[in-house]
Parts: structure tokens; sequence; C-alpha cells
């Protein structure tokens, strides 16, 4: 296969890349976030037949995908795809498809470990004794059996977690309106409005992708609805949360604490000041991108690129619309 495939944002893990080079493909990579006019520059220069979808500082629109002259396949490393312009791609008759299922119990475990390190209170108690201070009194820690976490978002990332929060005693309450209801199964209660469940969970965990329903969906309204001493946890989009309200109900005590793996801006700047807060944990969008995820994330867009390139239709579940 003479083909020409141009990784945009970093390089794939060497699984995914050996799946590309022994089909006998050229792989071109370029740095994490590069802007619009770099993609343009480097879509003219190499004429890829496809690309990976990596990180990126723009959302891919119509004339990058057009720069190249013979874009045939847009693959998305991950499954959020608010970094295409999907309509324009499908407007131009360019398939983009996803790695669905490919990272989600990595996100669920991440999400899990968030909810168990901010509910344990680890980050307070590691710097009181890394400051020289032993003091048992000063410990907030709490129980997670018999805690109420709603899940907003119930794909396989949300069936997932609630699996393992069941397992540890949790009770579990899920919004989604699309998925149905054979996914309610067991203990999990299905909310079909999303102010309830915010009133009614401990701990909240967002698994929903960016879409413009979800854009600004926890906002200042809905985090006042959220008990007072919540937690909050974002391992989805960091446009589906309003930083600034979240910001002020940390700052102000009404939430306890929010566990975010992604954020408004990404990168965001040094003085975000959801860094400064001493009841944030924060990671830089990785749940996703552990060294198992990323092997399978990246061999599945590879395969998927190849699979498109041969003419070969992929799953339903694959591509996105």
């Amino acid at each position: 296969m003479n083909k020409t495939v141009i990784v945009l944002g970093g390089q794939l893990a060497p699984e995914g890349f050996s799946v590309l080079v022994e089909a006998g493909v050229t792989v071109v990579s370029t740095e994490p976030y590069i802007d619009r006019q770099a993609v343009i520059d480097i879509m003219k220069t190499h004429k890829p037949d496809a690309v990976i979808i990596r990180l990126l500082a723009d959302k891919l629109g119509p004339e990058e995908m057009k720069a190249g002259g013979q874009l045939r396949h847009i693959a998305k490393h991950g499954v959020g795809t608010n970094d295409i312009n999907v309509a324009a791609a499908t407007a131009l008759g360019i398939p983009v498809s996803m790695t669905t299922g490919s990272n989600g119990h990595s996100v669920a475990e991440h999400a899990l470990a968030m909810i168990m390190t901010l509910a344990k209170d680890l980050p307070r108690q590691d710097a009181l004794i890394r400051d020289g201070i032993w003091d048992k009194n000063q410990y907030q820690g709490r129980e997670l059996r018999g805690q109420t976490l709603g899940i907003v978002g119930f794909g396989f990332i949300g069936q997932t977690l609630a699996k393992m929060a069941g397992a540890i005693g949790m009770e579990i309450i899920a919004f989604d309106p699309h998925t149905p209801e054979s996914a309610f199964a067991g203990s999990v209660r299905r909310e079909t409005d999303l102010d309830k469940l915010l009133a009614s969970s401990d701990i909240v965990s967002l698994h929903c992708p960016l879409t413009p329903e979800t854009d600004k969906l926890i906002d200042a309204r809905r985090i006042a609805l959220m008990k007072s001493g919540a937690l909050l946890i974002n391992t989805a989009r960091g446009e589906v949360v309003d930083e600034g309200a979240l910001i002020r109900a940390l700052e102000e005590g009404h939430l306890a604490g929010a566990g975010l793996d992604s954020f408004e801006q990404e990168p965001p700047g040094a003085d975000n000041p959801l860094f400064q807060l001493p009841n944030t944990l924060v990671s830089p969008h990785v749940a996703g991108v552990t060294l198992d995820a990323k092997r399978a994330v990246s061999v599945m867009a590879a395969r998927n690129v190849l699979d498109a390139l041969d003419g070969k239709p992929l799953e339903a579940r694959f591509l996105a619309r």
C-alpha cells in the first residue's frame, strides 16, 4: 500500500505505528497542539491519504481537510471528535472514525482513582506529612460505602465506572437520555432529570461527550443544586463544566473538591486558579492514555485507517456522525 498517513498532534504507540508501516504506509507525525496554519502547511507538503488526530490547538476544519487534495479518511485517536468538524468532513465525503471502546476502562479507572483520592483526603494528608505535621485529628477522609454516585453520561465508560463503584458499596444513579433502558441493569437507578441527580448525589462524575447540548452543562445554577460538600469529577471534556462557576463553588466551600482531567482551554494557562486551590486534584487529560490504552487506541486507529483506505466498511460504532 503506497499511502501516506499524517498523525496530527503527537506520535502513535509503537504497536500502532508498526501496523501502518508493515502495510507499506508512510507515516508522518507532528508535535502536539500545532495550530491551524501548521496543519494546512503539512497537509500541502505531504498530501496525505488519511490523518489520525491526536492533539490540536484548533478544530480541524474544511480548509485543512482540502489542503492536501487527496484526503480520504480522518481517524480520531480516541472517541471525542469535538476537535474535528465532522459536518464539514461529511460534506466533503470524508468519513471520520473513532476508536470506540479502546480506552474506556482506563478512563473509568481514572475517575474512580480521583474519587477515592479526594474522598480519602490523600493530597492534603500527603502535604501535611511532607511539611512535618503528623496529626491524625486533621484527617477528613470519607467512607465511600453508602455514598451516592451520580454518573452523567452512561455509555461504556459510565457503565464500567458504575460496576467498579457498585462493588465497593456505593449507590449508583445515572443520567443519559440517549442510552437504552437495557443498560440500566442491576442496582443502577436511572434518573431522567439531571437536576434531581445533581441534588441527590454525594459525588458526581461526568462521562458525556461535548456537544452543543452539553457545552457548559454543569453551570452555576446546576452547581448550586449539588449537595454542600459534594465532589465533582470530570474525565470528559473541560467545556462541559463552567470553570468560573466551579472555581467560585470551590473557593466558597460549597463543593468539597473537584477531580479534573480536562479543562476549558488545553493546555491551560499556568495561572489557572484551579491549580492554586487546595481542594482540587488535576491531571493533564491523560485518563484515556495509560500505556495499555495508548497501545489499544493506536492500533485501532491504524486499523480503521487501513480498512478505510482498502475500501472496507467500518462498523457503525466506529463512525462519527
